[in-house]
């Protein structure tokens, strides 16, 4: 798989504030699930504050995995801010869902569906979409997974899932204390040992190293 901060970089720089960048960002940068993602309406936002609400509200189609223990507010950084109210100034389509409500990522349909969450990414861990060489050499001219509808044949290509695995062990590897990025993407410690956290034993043992060396 791409690394998620070289796709991001990539977005940035040729398709900035767009829907994709957006939703890929959210992604890496809250390790939100996709159902996350697409929960919150513009008002659960704050640029002021830095913050984003996460709410359940299965009776309006936005329910979250672990119901009223998923919600939470997540901290954004300035970056993620500034992206968000680019989006919101600029490209956002100004629609919303069949409740009446003001969802934050939209298509021009209303609000964006888990589904679609799953596609963009889709789309865009495939390496020839960001101009980078095929490890299966393949011609994209010829081959199956070349385009949007067909991303998810591509070897290479991965889910939502997988970004939100890859922000965690990220983040652990970046010395951020287990408990906040428990909590951060609402998951348990002892599920986030289990299947979330990609750092090896050895990689472990190193980080532990680190805050021992004057003990």
């Amino acid at each position: 798989m791409l690394c998620e901060v070289l796709i991001l970089d990539y977005l940035s720089k040729f398709r900035y504030a767009s829907r994709h960048h957006v939703v890929l960002a959210l992604l890496w940068h809250t390790m939100m699930r996709r159902g996350a993602v697409r929960a919150p309406d513009l008002q659960d936002y704050n640029s002021d504050d830095q913050c984003i609400a996460v709410l359940h509200r299965p009776e309006t189609d936005t329910p979250l995995k672990n119901q009223e223990d998923g919600e939470r507010i997540v901290a954004l950084s300035p970056h993620m801010c500034d992206l968000l109210d680019d989006w919101i100034d600029s490209h956002r389509p100004d629609v919303t869902d069949e409740f009446g409500r003001e969802p934050l990522v939209t298509t021009p349909q209303g609000r964006i569906h888990a589904t679609t969450v799953t596609g963009i990414v889709y789309n865009w861990s495939r390496p020839c979409i960001i101009n980078e060489p095929c490890p299966l050499n393949r011609d994209p001219n010829e081959c199956e997974a070349a385009c949007y509808e067909s991303a998810s044949k591509c070897p290479e290509s991965v889910s939502s899932h997988a970004v939100r695995r890859g922000s965690i062990t990220h983040h652990l590897q970046s010395d951020v204390p287990q408990k906040v990025v428990s909590e951060r993407a609402n998951v348990g410690p002892k599920v986030l040992d289990q299947h979330y956290d990609r750092r090896s034993e050895r990689a472990k043992m190193e980080q532990r190293r680190r805050f021992l060396r004057n003990i």
